[in-house]
């Protein structure tokens, strides 16, 4: 029998940028779980703001066939914003229906081959491992033209049937199997401001120097991109280099 599949995303100050996710596997997900702080602060306990009329309103519109909940809880209790990661991603995970394959896909994260990803996921054996997708990876957006980690070839745990055993954000420490979805990964393709906000309040907001990065971040631009190198803030040489695409074509790399 086919599993089902379980959507999970986490809305907190980039909460904008998940309408293109939702809108991206809507149609392969059987339910989808929105997780939300219900004291709106992020993982490193600092204060964000969410519309939620505005929220209700996207969810109203994407939602047609009644497969979207809202789940708010404490996602905070921890000193260590990575723990805190981990616990929200393990709360959400615990409200998916018995049996289903639970896929987490963060706000910035657009699916570019749903329906050849679930039709893999249905082919698989139903034992524990964690499923791998391949980033697309925006470090930074001018206008009509991203930037893109090249080659693109980091990668991200995304699926699981295990219950309660997220470790590091998504990765459960199972064994790894990849499969063909690739992931748009807007990541750093965002206003200064926004790439900040990013920067110190996610998962790992105290496992590099953050604003030595953001300065790095600035000061790349389309004169000198080419000289960029080595550059990842947690495993250097995870991004070797950037290539400069059209926005459009940035889909095909």
């Amino acid at each position: 029998m086919m599993k089902k599949l379980t959507f999970v995303t986490l809305l907190a100050y980039d909460y904008r940028y998940a309408e293109l996710a939702l809108r991206s596997y809507y149609d392969i997900a059987d339910e989808i779980l929105l997780g939300i702080d219900a004291d709106r602060l992020s993982w490193m306990k600092l204060p964000f703001h969410i519309d939620m009329d505005e929220v209700r309103a996207l969810v109203a519109d994407i939602d047609r066939e009644g497969k979207i909940r809202i789940i708010e809880g404490n996602f905070h209790s921890s000193d260590d914003p990575m723990a805190n990661d981990v616990l929200e991603r393990t709360v959400l995970a615990g409200h998916a229906a018995p049996g289903n394959w639970i896929i987490q896909i963060d706000s910035d994260e657009i699916l570019l081959n749903g329906a050849e990803f679930r039709d893999w996921l249905w082919a698989q054996d139903p034992v524990h491992f964690d499923v791998q997708a391949q980033w697309i990876t925006v470090f930074k957006k001018f206008s009509n033209q991203f930037l893109l980690i090249d080659p693109p070839g980091e990668s991200v745990p995304v699926a699981t049937m295990a219950r309660n055993s997220y470790r590091l954000s998504r990765n459960t420490g199972q064994p790894h199997v990849m499969s063909p979805l690739k992931l748009l990964h807007l990541s750093y393709g965002r206003t200064p401001e926004e790439v900040l906000q990013k920067l110190t309040n996610w998962g790992h907001a105290r496992d590099f120097d953050v604003h030595c990065f953001f300065r790095f971040w600035q000061s790349i631009s389309l004169d000198n991109y080419t000289q960029a190198r080595d550059f990842h803030p947690l495993t250097a040489t995870t991004w070797r280099s950037l290539k400069l695409v059209e926005i459009g074509t940035a889909v095909q790399s």
